[in-house]
């Protein structure tokens, strides 16, 4: 796809924003070395091909199910910002990211995909805040003794039917709902992706910061568990959370996902509730086989042609790309 003038002008002055990646997890799941300074076209991301493609800032999945793994990623993280300050920092403030645009450095912002690798502790919550955690997924789909849903997750297309019976089930546990009440004391993001739709009903009246849905997509566009509902979309914006579009084709649709077909979802967010609320979540080298849209972290610019296509203005070109996710690190 070409890049028009006016897109890549925006592209280059926009702070970008990727709300969701996984490559340090999936290279120590690989038993590779946390090194993402060396080009590695294996992978869809890392920070040559990153900062080519005009990324600001990634949301880096450190933390799961498992504590060992997730001290092992906050150490990759550190490590990448200490061994490749040239190309790296660890960003726990919004002023942190318009440091590394100005530097034409990579930001990264520690997030959990689950709180489940607290093993029930909210100390351990707190230490992980102190090494720079800013973003806690409270789960990433597990439920049940010692996570912060009663019941886990469901990932599959499902009907309108299925999603409204599912708000009357059982939603956080109580230790779900004092792990919400720690991150608004330490002033942490609770991240709603993957939360069955009982508990995110309870999470985002519980959240006193702005929540945000790192990466899914829309229900109304494509019938699957990780698109939130219009009702879900209009709560978080009223509590002035902000959504991240992830590249995941099985949640772009079902039958042909296209960059086209993406731009729709972000539409009916900004048809629904306007353009504060919208942004990236790609999830690159979190979904297998799955091939993302853009395919690649370098060819975001593609990402923003096709916003312009749409004919989205400056200003809501430049809130979905990065200044909306910002907006809340702001706040942190």
């Amino acid at each position: 796809m070409s890049i028009s003038d006016r897109a890549r002008e925006l592209h280059e002055r926009a702070i970008i924003i990727d709300a969701h990646n996984d490559t340090l997890a999936e290279r120590l799941h690989q038993g590779l070395d946390l090194d993402i300074t060396q080009r590695d076209e294996r992978f869809h991301f890392d920070v040559p091909r990153a900062l080519e493609g005009g990324l600001t800032c990634a949301f880096f999945m450190v933390g799961s199910s498992d504590f060992g793994i997730s001290m092992s990623l906050v150490d990759g993280t550190w490590r990448l910002a200490e061994e490749h300050a040239e190309q790296v920092l660890v960003a726990t403030t919004a002023a942190d990211i318009e440091r590394a645009k100005a530097e034409g450095k990579l930001a990264l912002v520690g997030q959990l995909e689950s709180c489940t690798c607290l093993n029930g502790s909210l100390a351990t919550l707190r230490n992980l805040y102190r090494l720079g955690v800013r973003v806690a997924n409270l789960t990433h789909g597990e439920g049940g003794d010692g996570t912060t849903q009663v019941l886990p997750s469901i990932f599959d297309y499902t009907t309108p039917e299925a999603r409204d019976e599912a708000r009357s089930l059982p939603g956080l546990s109580d230790f779900g709902r004092e792990v919400i009440a720690e991150c608004n004391r330490l002033g942490m993001i609770v991240d709603l992706a993957h939360a069955s739709d009982a508990a995110f009903y309870e999470a985002v009246e519980l959240a006193e910061l702005p929540p945000v849905f790192s990466h899914g997509t829309t229900f109304a566009l494509t019938p699957h568990w990780r698109g939130l509902t219009d009702d879900q979309i209009r709560l978080l914006a009223e509590r002035g959370g902000v959504m991240g579009m992830a590249f995941h084709p099985r949640f772009i649709d079902r039958e042909a996902p296209t960059m086209e077909r993406m731009i729709d979802h972000i539409e009916h967010v900004i048809e629904l509730v306007g353009d504060d609320h919208m942004g990236i979540g790609a999830d690159y080298d979190g979904m297998g086989s799955n091939v993302p849209i853009p395919p690649v972290v370098e060819r975001i610019p593609e990402f923003t042609e096709a916003l312009v296509q749409r004919g989205l203005s400056d200003e809501s070109v430049l809130k979905v790309l990065g200044g909306n996710f910002l907006r809340i690190l702001a706040l942190v």
